[in-house]
């Protein structure tokens, strides 16, 4: 499927203009004294283990003069964080632990706790990248610059270096249609499971732009990005489509970044993503179909016929590389030791806990909760009232509680400004 279609992010960014100076993304605005933006790394493993992605990322926010946010938990601990990053870094480098961060930070969306989102999976990204773009509010930032800890620029042709981002900056800055630019991670291709195994059976992939190099806009219709579902970077990037003045010009592809090799056949991995996998393709076929209206139609109706659709899938590439559709229930014995078939028969045992009505239930919760993150943002965007506050605070104000969010939507907000009078 071709992510963005024949309409946005379809078109690569110019590059004409690349050698001109700025903007750079520690550059102070005038007034507010705020940076124009910052970089946000999440990360769950050791450093010890990522020290090249963390390396470029370091690189780059040397280059721009930019603090580097590292939100980290799991196996990533401070006192492992490269000491000769911190020592070239200093104030400008922000080291978040996640399990320190109060709980009063959290805002309350609604699909964080429906039952999808903790099917066969846990993981926090998440809920980095949403902490990053509330930070990147509370500091008054205009651009936030997402990258992964396993990625670096190609040796050759448009990437993310200093200079294009620069360039990305720039094209941003005169085009306010556009609300993000991402570098999809090529190399080792940034694939679902099944996404590895189409090419094997002989189906067409493509890769697409996503959280792992993404550039975003930085205003109060900024998307979220829904906890603990795979594809949570497709879903953040179909709301800012959604929300776009101009949907057919608000993403685009910059060039491309590399992205270090991991286990592609993992069955395990297969579980965790096939429900996100699900929700991600059948949401995005909407958009291609129907443009930013196509919410009311996310009903039973439709998520059956999507279900449907994917078991065929599933189905197909077992057949098309084994020669034949060798099925086996989750508890009997393996069938097939081929990791593709393994790997696509543990996809296919997650349509068990699934149905049409669930996922109806989940995406209109999804839909909703971006009036509970909008009136989130707009209350960091108050508190930082056009005065720039340090980086160097952030840890200090993520230990401790804050005032209960709005309740959401234009009444919530209401409600909530008028409480501080």
């Amino acid at each position: 499927m071709d992510l963005f279609g024949g309409v946005p992010g379809d078109a690569p960014l110019s590059v004409g203009t690349l050698n001109e100076p700025g903007p750079v993304l520690g550059e102070q605005r005038p007034g507010s004294g705020a940076a124009l933006g910052g970089i946000v790394v999440p990360t769950g493993r050791d450093f010890r283990r990522t020290r090249a992605g963390l390396e470029f990322a370091a690189g780059l926010a040397s280059a721009h003069g930019c603090a580097l946010v590292v939100i980290h938990s799991r196996e990533a601990r401070a006192g492992d964080f490269p000491e000769d990053l911190r020592r070239s870094l200093g104030s400008k480098l922000v080291l978040i632990d996640l399990d320190q961060v109060h709980p009063s930070w959290r805002p309350p969306l609604a699909s964080a706790g429906h039952p999808l989102s903790r099917l066969h999976r846990s993981n926090d990204v998440a809920v980095k990248r949403n902490l990053g773009v509330m930070l990147a509010h509370r500091l008054g930032w205009e651009y936030l610059l997402f990258l992964d800890d396993d990625i670096s620029a190609l040796a050759t042709g448009p990437t993310l270096n200093p200079d294009y981002l620069s360039h990305a900056l720039r094209t941003m800055t005169a085009d306010e249609r556009l609300q993000a630019v991402g570098w999809p991670l090529v190399g080792f291709d940034d694939n679902s499971v099944v996404g590895h195994a189409r090419p094997l059976a002989g189906l067409s992939q493509d890769v697409f732009i996503g959280g792992g190099a993404l550039l975003v806009r930085c205003s109060r219709q900024t998307a979220f990005f829904p906890e603990n579902i795979y594809n949570e970077d497709w879903l953040f990037l179909i709301q800012t489509l959604a929300s776009a003045p101009d949907y057919q010009h608000a993403v685009a592809n910059a060039g491309a970044v590399h992205q270090a090799p991991y286990e592609a056949f993992d069955p395990l991995r297969a579980r965790s993503e096939e429900v996100g996998e699900i929700i991600g393709e059948g949401l995005m076929n909407l958009v291609e179909d129907h443009g930013p209206g196509f919410a009311p139609l996310m009903s039973g109706r439709y998520w059956k016929r999507v279900m449907a659709g994917r078991r065929a899938l599933l189905r197909r590439i077992i057949r098309n590389v084994d020669g034949e559709t060798v099925l086996w229930a989750g508890d009997e014995p393996a069938r097939s030791d081929h990791p593709v078939v393994v790997c696509m028969n543990t996809a296919l045992w997650s349509h068990e806990d699934v149905t049409s009505r669930s996922l109806a239930g989940y995406t209109r919760l999804w839909w909703h909760d971006q009036h509970i993150w909008r009136d989130c943002l707009a209350v960091l965007s108050h508190e930082t009232a056009g005065r720039a506050a340090p980086e160097r605070l952030v840890p200090q104000w993520l230990r401790q509680a804050r005032a209960p969010w709005p309740a959401g939507g234009v009444s919530g907000w209401e409600e909530w400004q008028h409480s501080r009078r």
